[in-house]
């Protein structure tokens, strides 16, 4: 039997990135009260919230109060163990089954069931020490990158990549933390985004195919990205293939790279919130935010559009404020997602700026003209 959440019932949230800001800033546009749990005082998540309980660490106990506060509970990737989610779960709703729980906190486990899926994904290869890493290295070859299984642990994100023997002394430290996954490194022209929004009818929004890209004035998200149309298809169908094979209700985005021939390798494919899709507000009809809060509590999906032709996200920590401010103060075209973290002053913000146009050369020519990109010292 689906259930369903009707407004005045609380959502809680667990992490406090930007992503979550947002999320929590749909969920009470929608009629929601939002719980929020976080480990720092200063965030911008709680300007939105009903109550926030700010922690030392997520241990069970914290975990089980703030559970029995809420009716569904959300958390970014990369907080929480698997042990974690079933403690939440023993409480309240995490809308994940215990195998999406595996795939969640586990990179091994998410690379073996892209793989159970027949979906193209790098040469892995599970590596506990040493000897373990070179022996993968005999197949796998140089370069590769070695990331640590469990995604919860400190400095999970850190990833080490080997070109020679010469790596081996940091590769050894890193294995030495934890278990750890070596990839073979893909030679890529570009990484594919694509993020797809399920809710427990089965109803999907897939939004359009976005490019990740990394500038000497930091990461861009850039729409439209310039592919053929028969890999365009392709990672379409990745994504609508692994969220119904997931059963997925909610959000889940995946990063696709692609080589020089055109041959698309699944990156990665994570569950629930997506800092990249930040470019979606003000860029679309339906950011990827509302429509997963619209997917976690039962409400249908709206029909999907692009509000321009073309965007370029941009981090607000890579532009010069003063001029930003003075789009924000003229623009209604751009998006703006825009934060002060209590406890900071007014004038500290963090978020992102959406610059839409009827093109991408369009857009940097936008971001040209305004001078909003900071210039190096």
């Amino acid at each position: 039997m689906s259930v369903k959440y009707f407004p005045g019932s609380t959502i809680g949230i667990i992490g406090s990135s930007i992503a979550s800001a947002i999320l929590a800033q749909e969920a009470g546009r929608l009629g929601y009260r939002v719980g929020s749990l976080v480990l720092v005082s200063e965030n911008p998540v709680h300007q939105f919230t009903s109550w926030q309980t700010i922690a030392e660490n997520y241990n069970e106990l914290v975990l089980r109060q703030f559970a029995e506060r809420v009716d569904i509970v959300i958390a970014e990737t990369g907080l929480l163990s698997p042990e974690d989610y079933h403690v939440l779960k023993e409480v309240t709703n995490v809308v994940l089954s215990d195998d999406l729980i595996s795939l969640v906190t586990d990179r091994l486990l998410e690379k073996v069931y892209l793989d159970s899926l027949h979906l193209l994904v790098a040469p892995f290869s599970l590596v506990t020490s040493l000897n373990d890493i070179k022996e993968a290295i005999e197949y796998i070859g140089f370069p590769c990158i070695l990331k640590s299984t469990n995604r919860h642990l400190p400095n999970s994100e850190n990833s080490i990549v080997l070109y020679s023997e010469d790596d081996y002394e940091a590769a050894a430290q890193k294995v030495e933390e934890s278990s750890c996954i070596l990839e073979a490194w893909i030679p890529t022209v570009k990484k594919a985004v694509l993020t797809v929004v399920r809710n427990e009818r089965g109803e999907l929004l897939i939004y359009p195919i976005f490019e990740r890209i990394n500038t000497g004035e930091g990461s861009q998200v850039r729409y439209p990205i310039t592919l053929h149309s028969a890999i365009e298809q392709e990672i379409a169908r990745i994504g609508q293939l692994v969220a119904e094979a997931v059963g997925l209700i909610g959000s889940l985005t995946i990063e696709c790279l692609i080589t020089a021939a055109g041959v698309v390798y699944i990156n990665k494919a994570a569950v629930g919130l997506a800092e990249e899709a930040i470019f979606t507000v003000g860029s679309m009809s339906v950011s990827h935010f509302e429509a997963m809060i619209r997917a976690l509590v039962g409400l249908p999906l709206p029909s999907l559009r692009p509000r321009s032709l073309a965007a370029i996200s941009l981090p607000l920590q890579n532009l010069e404020i003063e001029n930003v401010l003075t789009q924000y103060m003229l623009r209604t075209d751009w998006g703006f997602a825009f934060f002060n973290p209590v406890g900071q002053q007014p004038e500290d913000l963090v978020g992102q700026v959406i610059v839409t146009g009827e093109s991408i050369a369009n857009c940097e020519r936008q971001i040209e003209l305004t001078e909003i990109i900071k210039k190096p010292l």
